[in-house]
């Protein structure tokens, strides 16, 4: 009885061992697959499409009115402003009297320089005739020679007074009238430095009045040297600003500054704006994207599909049955939407999206949709 009741305890043990030993190895295979399973990494897919890409640059600046279309008004003459005929804002014309000063003291200047000219004109008269009169004497034998060169003489002298008497004369006119200060050109009145009352100097350091034309303005922005090759002049583009919301503006490039400033390595970039209804205004900030170079039927991804290795070297993951391939890349152009790639893939070629930090180099990989 105990013998069989042994055997079949043993016969027991080596089932349930049987059964733990089989289990074991069953369960071998599923970490394996478990790991396949993670080791697929889950990424979404893009392609590889050849597109339009343009590459632009932001140009920033103010406004300023065209060369010789902004002037400050100066006197030419000092004195005391007596009459001012113009505000800011005001439309001119050239030629237009913008000011006026106290013509007093020049007209009594011209009133003394008329006088010297009646007087100089006097004594030539009479040098004339003394002259006149010797030459009588000395081919009549009276009159020495002497006295007749020093006649002739004094006429000289008196002539030159008298040329000299008439420039100040006219020099004085040429004040008096300078006490009109006119506009030479049309346009409107941007700025007034003096009131009436007030004394100006007669030089360019001391204005009166500002005048500019705005029908045609120019934004005056700076750019990188790198950019100033790809920009020519003649290209039109739009321009915004913040002071006119959805509004744009017409720009084209009138000139591109050979030199750049060494502190900075920017060239100045001159724009020309058409401004008929005068929205712009002089020192108005703007800002403009200008094209700088444009690729037909390039191949183009996504930006979030470049990937950078460990040194910062551009590259791609290309997909193919279900694994991941790293690609090096050459970027061309590169936009907020789009980049533009030289080399390292073709037309169709599926590449990871998003997903693709940290994979190795043959990775497995899960599309999701």
């Amino acid at each position: 009885m105990h013998s069989r009741i042994a055997i079949l305890t043993f016969s027991f043990l080596a089932g349930a061992g049987c059964l733990v030993g089989c289990s074991h190895q069953g369960g071998s295979m599923d970490p394996d697959a478990e790991g396949s399973a993670a080791a697929s990494a889950d990424v979404t897919l893009t392609r590889v499409i050849r597109g339009d890409i343009r590459e632009t640059v932001a140009i920033s600046g103010s406004v300023a009115a065209l060369p010789n279309q902004d002037v400050k008004v100066s006197a030419f003459v000092p004195g005391r402003v007596a009459e001012l005929t113009v505000a800011e804002g005001d439309p001119v014309r050239a030629g237009q009297v913008l000011a006026r000063l106290d013509a007093r003291p020049y007209q009594e200047q011209l009133q003394q320089a008329e006088a010297a000219v009646q007087s100089a004109k006097a004594n030539l008269g009479n040098a004339q005739a003394s002259r006149k009169r010797n030459e009588d004497l000395f081919q009549r034998g009276i009159a020495a020679r002497k006295d007749l060169e020093d006649s002739r003489t004094q006429e000289n002298v008196t002539a030159a007074s008298l040329r000299q008497a008439e420039g100040a004369l006219g020099l004085a006119r040429l004040q008096l009238e300078r006490t009109q200060i006119h506009s030479p050109l049309s346009g409107r009145v941007a700025r007034r430095f003096v009131s009436v009352g007030e004394q100006v100097d007669g030089t360019a350091a001391q204005p009166v009045v500002e005048v500019a034309n705005l029908d045609q303005v120019e934004l005056l922005g700076n750019l990188p040297a790198v950019y100033l090759a790809k920009l020519h002049a003649g290209e039109s583009f739009e321009i915004e600003s913040d002071a006119f919301p959805g509004k744009h503006f017409t720009g084209r490039v009138v000139a591109i500054s050979p030199s750049v400033d060494p502190a900075t390595n920017l060239g100045l970039v001159r724009i020309g704006i058409a401004n008929p209804n005068g929205s712009l205004r002089i020192g108005m900030f703007l800002s403009a994207q200008v094209s700088i170079e444009d690729h037909k039927n390039a191949l183009i991804v996504p930006p979030e599909a470049i990937y950078r290795d460990e040194n910062s070297q551009p590259r791609v993951y290309r997909v193919a049955q279900g694994k991941a391939a790293t690609v090096g890349v050459k970027l061309g152009i590169q936009t907020k939407e789009s980049v533009e790639l030289l080399s390292g893939v073709k037309e169709g070629d599926a590449v990871i999206l998003n997903g693709g930090y940290g994979l190795a180099d043959g990775a497995k990989v899960r599309v999701k949709p």
